[in-house]
């Protein structure tokens, strides 16, 4: 079902989804692009060359993730921002439709931002053992192994369900959690990011396997996410892709060492 909305809210929505995800993705691509260019350079920012970090290097890597996380997770969002805006309409409060849709995307937001803190704190721990590759990568197989089994047993649990079928269901979520008031928008925001984190962050970890700056992976992990959240129906797609990589880890774990 898609939200029905009057053509102006439905294009400031849209037109702010959309500029905020192409601004962090430019970011992303910068930061890529002076990898590639300067590899020095961006070890720098991204990471660093030895096991001491300083607290700009926390502070670097901590701004890369949360904009990975922006880039890779406002799209998803962008059903039930359409059906809040919808719903603001019919129930106007102070505050107009605009700021409520972006209170509630900035509590949204912020709930993956301090999941993106968390792992930029994995990031600085794995680097501090030299258990990082300059492309962000763990060396160790046993390790990504151990990524990929994680992600792909969370797949069949009941959590992860239970927090998608209501990321699936974002007029379901707004109708029996709502609030009002700018707070409530917030306090709306927060708990929908919690379920979406709940979802997904298990799949995050993959990054550290493929390449935490590899943007190919970093555009199929969102594609992916955005499709389970708004198309892909049922168990067996979080079931396949589960079985997918755990048979992943199991042939890391087969093959020869290099």
């Amino acid at each position: 079902m898609r939200a029905v909305l009057p053509s102006r809210d439905e294009s400031i929505v849209v037109a702010g989804i959309a500029g905020l995800t192409a601004l962090a993705w430019i970011d992303l691509w910068r930061r890529t692009s002076e990898m590639t260019y300067d590899s020095a350079m961006s070890m720098a920012m991204v990471m660093p060359r030895t096991n001491s970090w300083s607290v700009p290097d926390l502070l670097a890597a901590g701004a890369m993730w949360s904009i990975m996380m922006i880039a890779m997770m406002l799209p998803s969002a962008t059903p039930i921002l359409l059906f809040f805006s919808a719903v603001r309409r019919a129930h106007p409060t102070i505050g107009g439709i605009g700021l409520q849709a972006s209170v509630f995307a900035t509590g949204f937001l912020g709930v993956w931002v301090a999941w993106a803190w968390l792992a930029a704190g994995l990031q600085w721990a794995l680097q501090a053992r030299l258990i990082l590759s300059p492309q962000l990568t763990v060396v160790r197989l046993p390790l990504a192994a151990t990524f990929l089994i994680i992600a792909g047993l969370y797949q069949f649990t009941s959590l992860k369900h239970a927090c998608l079928a209501r990321c699936q269901s974002p007029l379901g979520f707004l109708l029996s959690r709502w609030r009002d008031g700018t707070w409530g928008a917030a306090q709306m925001g927060i708990r929908y990011g919690a379920f979406c984190v709940g979802c997904c962050w298990a799949l995050m970890g993959l990054l550290f396997v493929v390449g935490v700056m590899n943007l190919l992976w970093v555009a199929l992990l969102a594609v992916f996410v955005l499709l389970e959240k708004t198309v892909l129906r049922g168990p067996w797609p979080g079931r396949v892709t589960g079985v997918a990589l755990i048979a992943w880890a199991l042939y890391l774990l087969g093959a020869p060492a290099v």
